[in-house]
């Protein structure tokens, strides 16, 4: 399908307000953008930029995936690596659906708790197995502080946003990290607290591939290998056969890989063909159950082998 016809194709399913990018297959193909520049919240995306945060660590030599978590940070659960951390497979369990964290958030949305009030509200898993674990990614955000005497936002500007020319994405610090509504995005933490924009997600891309000449990988072959390096994950239709690595959402039957993300307010999602190089991000104003994922699945999938059997769209858990 011709670039501009494909981009034309996703506009027509996106809610009202929604801002959007395609970029077609091909070194040097052209980006096209609809909607404002602002960069918006994109929640669970975070964990991508976190993933790669931690590669680009690998490859300065600070740690190394096999590294127990606690190796890395005192105080951090033990019995896990960072690897299984990534994958989610760590066991480290969630905090989004606690009553307390709820309330709290409901009660004061400018006021997001550290990650002490975070790990509280977690109920561990078992370790092995993958069990969606946001409280994991907080764990990874704040290693990267301790291995790097670094902010996260400055270390993932420094070493993921810049490399990328991801110039409108940030980390936020307190005072950037409050939406229209008053709720701080800080309450997501690493697994979700970003703001970006669909151009800029498409970009982040680049890091994995050497096809901007503009921006070549900063990333080792080897740490590049690790970030798909995945495990299975149980997910309906329009999922065929869904896994998870370092922080993203692959599907080889689909052949495609990225991640999404909601929470108050906002819903996104980037997703990039492996087959043709081709990718589409797309962020979403409200609260509905529309879903960004399933759209970019649809538009960036390669066709099935077969007929597959209807179902709904993927519910991971998610920020």
């Amino acid at each position: 399908m011709d670039d501009a016809l494909a981009f034309a194709a996703l506009l027509r399913q996106l809610p009202a307000g929604s801002v959007a990018a395609y970029r077609g297959p091909g070194a040097g193909a052209r980006m096209h953008v609809s909607g404002p520049a602002e960069p918006l919240p994109v929640f669970s995306v975070t964990k991508m930029f976190v993933a790669a945060g931690i590669l680009r660590a690998v490859d300065a030599g600070l740690l190394t995936l096999a590294d127990p978590l606690a190796s890395r940070l005192p105080g951090a659960p033990t019995g896990c690596t960072i690897a299984q951390v990534l994958t989610h497979t760590a066991g480290l369990g969630n905090y989004t659906a606690h009553p307390q964290y709820l309330q709290a958030v409901m009660e004061d949305p400018g006021e997001p708790w550290d990650l002490e009030a975070i790990a509280a509200a977690s109920n561990p898993g078992m370790p092995g197995t993958f069990a969606y674990s946001n409280t994991g990614y907080w764990y990874l955000g704040a290693m990267l502080e301790e291995v790097t005497a670094m902010s996260l936002g400055q270390y993932l500007h420094r070493e993921i946003f810049e490399p990328a020319d991801m110039a409108s994405t940030r980390y936020p610090e307190p005072e950037t990290s409050i939406t229209p509504s008053g709720y701080s995005t800080l309450w997501a933490g690493p697994a979700g607290a970003a703001f970006s924009t669909p151009a800029d997600l498409l970009c982040f891309g680049d890091l994995f591939s050497d096809s901007n000449p503009l921006f070549p990988s900063t990333l080792s072959a080897a740490t590049r290998a690790a970030f798909m390096d995945s495990v299975p994950v149980e997910a309906q239709a329009p999922w065929r056969e869904p896994r998870y690595g370092a922080g993203v959402m692959i599907d080889p039957g689909l052949r495609l890989w990225g991640h999404g993300g909601a929470g108050p307010g906002y819903r996104g999602a980037v997703f990039t063909s492996l087959a043709t190089g081709a990718g589409a991000a797309v962020i979403c104003p409200g609260q509905t159950d529309f879903s960004p994922e399933s759209v970019l699945l649809s538009l960036l999938g390669s066709p099935p082998l077969r007929t597959p059997v209807p179902g709904p769209a993927c519910r991971l858990p998610r920020l």
